[in-house]
């Protein structure tokens, strides 16, 4: 399997981000210290310069949790890699795709296997959700 974490599968668009949060339009999970958020839409049609036809992921760690930015980096490196190493677990419908934001929510650093073990928690749980 490609283990990459290429551009499209980066949350980027403002437009796409807003609707995640937008209120009645996505669900949410919580698995201390990391909050999801998600919406699953239709595939796009070609053309669709808002739509992205793969799943994506926004990751967020707040400056009022980590002053210093090599200490926001290194958790959304370690999130990063959580998600790559597991995004197999999320399998939706056909024709379906998933644009999630996980922001972290404490003011201390985890060892990767308890973050892994998070982020694998909230992909699974979404999963479930939107197959049941």
């Amino acid at each position: 399997m490609n283990n990459r974490f290429p551009k499209s599968e980066r949350l980027c668009s403002r437009y796409l981000i807003d609707k995640i949060f937008e209120p009645g339009n996505s669900g949410s999970f919580l698995a201390y210290p990391l909050r999801m958020a998600y919406r699953v839409i239709d595939k796009p049609a070609d053309g669709d310069y808002r739509g992205n036809d793969s799943n994506a992921l926004l990751i967020s760690v707040p400056k009022r949790y980590f002053k210093h930015a090599v200490d926001r980096n290194h958790v959304k490196r370690q999130v990063r890699e959580a998600y790559r190493n597991n995004r197999a677990v999320i399998q939706m419908p056909e024709g379906k795709v998933v644009h999630m934001a996980m922001i972290w929510l404490d003011t201390k650093h985890y060892p990767t296997a308890v973050v892994e073990k998070k982020v694998l928690n909230l992909l699974r749980r979404m999963t479930e959700k939107e197959n049941a």
